[in-house]
């Protein structure tokens, strides 16, 4: 390695050091980091559909290892950062080259690119978001005429990439010493984040933020307290639509027992007033079935029952009412004839008779109705 150091903090609380199997600088490039060194993410392991073709490119740990091994052999010499044009396009000028990448890693599925931004740095994850890599899935080596598989040519800085959902640009610390050459320094492998149970969660909710959860939800299981002052008054309008006079107390305002008593006392008038409407439907009910037992439209025996469905079962009552014209019984009596003078009206209608056929008859009956001596 000549005279390349590399600094390797060990992670925060350890006191040993931890051994590294990927190196995330480029050892496989001559060039010394200018610029800023920032690690992109760049492809998702698994199934790629080509832009143009629409053809499927399986990228597999096979397909990574050789892409790695080719840029480690240098096949595509130089793997710059371009900067894409106003169409969105890939371009190879070099007055548009941004930078250059120095080393490929895979990791938890991803492949990074490390890139060397040497212009417009500072842009590099605040304006410049995203990147797109331009790969090549059978390289031809010009040193030896050979297909040498896939290869990466360049990643584009664009904020509009073909593949998405990747990860940002994200720094990584890099020095340079005049005595040692170059050296380079790799951020410590991050520790893997152990979720919180909920039971933290909650109580660091509660310590941190003053938010008690299980006080608001039980809270919000709770039913909604009534709104009191608004029932009153809308029990008062009510009451006073209704015609009831409410009275206040010495203070002049009406307390809740005063409403309440209002509402005993209209509950009790209108009770009284049921009652007596009750009352009243009944004697008609009464006075309509005995008119039909009168006329022989009902028989005597189905009074009860007929008065129940003249209160609430008019068409059953309808349907055991015997025609006006054929009643169940037929009176002995004519109708129509009053008697003016009471039990004795037949005896005096015959009187009658007898005296006027004496009357027309002097001949032969006196005006006794006796027969004349011949």
């Amino acid at each position: 390695m000549g005279d390349e150091c590399f600094i390797i903090p060990a992670p925060a609380g350890s006191g040993s050091y931890n051994a590294v199997d990927e190196v995330p600088a480029a050892l496989a490039r001559q060039r010394k980091i200018q610029g800023k060194l920032f690690e992109k993410h760049i492809l998702n392991l698994g199934p790629l559909i080509h832009p143009k073709t629409g053809g499927t490119i399986n990228i597999d740990d096979a397909f990574v290892a050789t892409m790695q091994d080719n840029f480690a052999k240098g096949v595509c010499d130089i793997v710059q950062v371009p900067l894409a044009n106003d169409s969105n396009e890939h371009v190879e000028h070099p007055g548009a080259n941004l930078g250059e990448v120095v080393g490929i890693k895979k990791r938890d599925g991803k492949v990074y690119a490390l890139i060397d931004a040497r212009q417009d740095a500072d842009k590099f994850g605040k304006t410049y978001l995203g990147a797109s890599a331009f790969l090549s899935t059978n390289y031809t080596d010009s040193a030896t005429g050979q297909k040498a598989g896939p290869a990466l040519l360049h990643v584009a800085v664009t904020n509009r990439p073909y593949v998405t959902n990747l990860d940002g640009y994200r720094e990584v610390i890099a020095a340079s010493s005049d005595n040692t050459g170059e050296v380079v320094v790799l951020t410590p492998p991050e520790e893997p984040e152990v979720p919180l149970t909920k039971e933290q969660l909650l109580e660091q909710l509660k310590k941190d933020h003053g938010i008690d959860v299980e006080a608001l939800q039980a809270a919000a299981a709770q039913p909604p307290a009534p709104d009191t002052a608004a029932l009153s008054t809308a029990v008062v309008e009510a009451l006073k639509g209704a015609g009831v006079k409410l009275t206040a107390g010495e203070d002049g305002e009406l307390k809740l027992s005063d409403v309440s008593a209002a509402v005993v006392e209209l509950a009790a008038d209108n009770k009284g007033l049921r009652d007596s409407v009750d009352e009243l439907k009944l004697k008609a009910a009464t006075t309509e079935v005995d008119g039909y037992i009168d006329a022989g439209r009902l028989l005597p025996k189905t009074r009860e029952t007929a008065i129940e469905m003249a209160l609430s079962n008019r068409k059953g009552l309808e349907s055991i009412l015997a025609p006006e014209d054929k009643p169940y019984v037929k009176l002995s009596s004519q109708e129509g004839v009053p008697a003016n003078d009471g039990e004795q009206r037949q005896e005096q209608d015959i009187d009658a008779e007898v005296a006027r056929l004496t009357a027309d008859h002097g001949q032969f009956f006196t005006p006794n109705g006796t027969r004349p001596r011949q």
